[in-house]
């Protein structure tokens, strides 16, 4: 199972961005690496989601 920690950047069907709260089962994360305020409950073991590295944009 993939360890994951409060402020990880994640990816997931549902969207992408920073994980808000995590227990054994499951990880709440926003979509905030798409602008939106939406968050997710997903359950690590059915859900697929992955760590990622947000890419930064030249402005």
């Amino acid at each position: 199972m993939k360890r994951v920690k409060i402020g990880d950047m994640v990816e997931s069907d549902y969207g992408k961005g920073r994980v808000l709260a995590e227990t054994n089962e499951w990880i709440i994360h926003d979509n905030s690496a798409n602008d939106s305020n939406v968050e997710f409950a997903i359950l690590k073991s059915d859900d697929y989601f992955k760590i990622v590295e947000l890419e930064l944009q030249a402005s």
